[in-house]
C-alpha cells in the first residue's frame, strides 16, 4: 500500500533527506517474513527443548495437533471463501488453489512467478508448514549436542546453495523469494539462537539492547537501500544473511530485557497485536483491496490519497483479525492447550 517512490513522499512536504533515510525501511518491509521464519524457529526450538527436559522426549504428535489447531483454522476457512471469487469467478488458476490446499504455493510461485490474488501473503505458510514437518522430527532424533551443530550446517548449505541458484537460472526473478530452500537459514539461525540461550537465564543491560536492536535496524536499512531490496538478481546472496541475521539480534534483544509483572498500555497493545498477528497477516492483501473502494474516487488526483488508503486498510484489516481472532481462532486455541507439555501464550 505504501509507495516506494521518494517523489510520493516529497509530495507530502516531508524534507528530503529524510526521506533518502526512511525509504530502505520501506523497501525493506517484505523482509519482516525472515524475521517471522526466525523467531518462529526460535520459538518452536525452545519450547521443544522445554518439553524434551520435563517429559524426557519430544512428543511429535502432540505438536502436530497443537500446530493444525493455531493454523488451519483460519487458513482453511480464508482459501476456501477467497475460492469462488478467485477461481469460479476470476482468473486466479484452480491449480494455485490445490497448490494452498497441499501447503505447496510457494513452489507453484517459484515456477510461475508473481501472482495477483487476495491469499498472496499465504505462501510464507506454505514454507511454515514445511518447517513444521520436519523440525520436530529432526529435534526428536538428533541429540541437543548435535542438533545445534546439524543448524549450523544447515547455516552454510543455505548460502551455498542460494549463491548457486541465483546465478544459474531460476524461472523467474521472484523465485529464489519463495523457495524453501532459499530460506532455510532463516529458520536455522533461530534455532540456534534458541540452542544458545536454553538454561541461561540470559539479560543484558538496556544499552546493550538498545544496540542491538540499532544494528539490526542498520542491517535491514542496507539491504533496503539496495536495488530491489533482496528479492531480484545478485541481492539475495548477500542480503538474505543479513535480513536474517538483523532478524536474530532483534530477536536477542527482546528475549534477554528483564521480567516484568506487569506491562504499560502501549505494551499490553502491542502485546494484543502480536496475538491476532496471524489475522493481520491474512487479510492485509484484503484490506487493501476493500480500501479502494472505501476512499472516495474524487480523492485519487490528491497527494494524500495513498495516505488514506492506507489508513482505510489498516482499520479494515485490524477489525477483520480481531473479529476472526475472536470467533474463528481462540476456540481452537483453547483446544490446544490440552495438547501442550509447556505453556506457550495464553489464548
Amino acid at each position: 500500500m505504501c509507495p516506494d517512490t521518494f517523489e510520493s513522499y516529497w509530495n507530502l512536504g516531508l524534507p528530503k533527506t529524510l526521506v533518502h533515510y526512511l525509504m530502505p525501511l520501506v523497501r525493506v518491509g517484505g523482509h519482516g517474513v525472515d524475521l517471522f521464519f526466525t523467531l518462529s524457529a526460535y520459538l518452536i526450538t525452545e519450547l521443544l527443548l522445554l518439553e524434551r527436559n520435563r517429559t524426557g522426549r519430544v512428543h511429535v504428535t502432540a505438536f502436530y495437533v497443537r500446530r493444525i489447531l493455531r493454523i488451519w483454522p483460519l487458513y482453511f476457512a480464508f482459501i476456501l471463501t477467497a475460492f469462488p471469487f478467485e477461481v469460479l469467478w476470476g482468473q486466479v488458476p484452480a491449480m494455485y488453489y490445490a497448490a494452498l490446499m497441499t501447503f505447496t504455493a510457494n513452489w507453484y510461485r517459484v515456477a510461475s512467478g508473481m501472482l495477483s490474488s487476495v491469499t498472496g501473503p499465504l505462501w510464507s505458510v506454505s514454507i511454515e508448514e514445511q518447517f513444521y514437518l520436519v523440525w520436530p522430527n529432526l529435534m526428536a532424533r538428533i541429540k541437543p549436542k548435535y542438533f545445534a551443530g546439524l543448524l549450523a550446517l544447515l547455516v552454510v548449505l543455505t548460502w551455498v546453495y542460494r549463491y548457486h541458484y541465483v546465478h544459474g537460472a531460476p524461472p523467474t526473478r521472484y523465485s529464489v523469494w519463495y523457495n524453501t530452500f532459499a530460506r532455510l537459514d532463516c529458520f536455522a539461525m533461530g534455532g540456534l539462537l534458541a540452542c544458545a540461550l536454553h538454561g541461561r537465564n540470559a539479560v543484558l543491560h538496556r544499552a546493550v539492547r538498545f544496540l542491538l536492536a540499532a544494528i539490526a535496524a542498520g542491517l535491514f536499512w542496507r539491504v533496503g537501500a539496495s536495488p530491489n531490496g533482496g528479492y531480484f538478481e545478485t541481492s539475495p546472496v548477500w542480503a538474505y544473511p543479513q535480513a536474517a541475521f538483523a532478524s536474530v539480534l532483534l530477536i536477542l534483544a527482546a528475549v534477554t530485557a528483564p521480567a516484568k509483572a506487569s506491562y504499560s498500555p502501549p505494551f499490553r497493545m502491542l502485546s494484543y497485536l502480536g496475538k491476532i498477528s496471524y489475522g493481520l497477516y491474512v487479510y492485509h492483501f484484503v484490506g487493501g483491496l476493500v480500501s479502494h473502494y472505501l476512499v472516495p474516487a474524487s480523492a485519487e488526483d490528491s497527494v494524500w490519497y495513498w495516505v488514506w488508503r492506507a489508513i482505510a486498510a489498516g482499520v479494515v484489516t485490524l477489525g477483520a483479525a480481531m473479529i476472526s481472532y475472536e470467533i474463528l481462532e481462540k476456540p481452537f486455541l483453547r483446544m490446544k492447550n490440552k495438547f501442550a507439555f509447556v505453556e506457550s501464550r495464553p489464548a
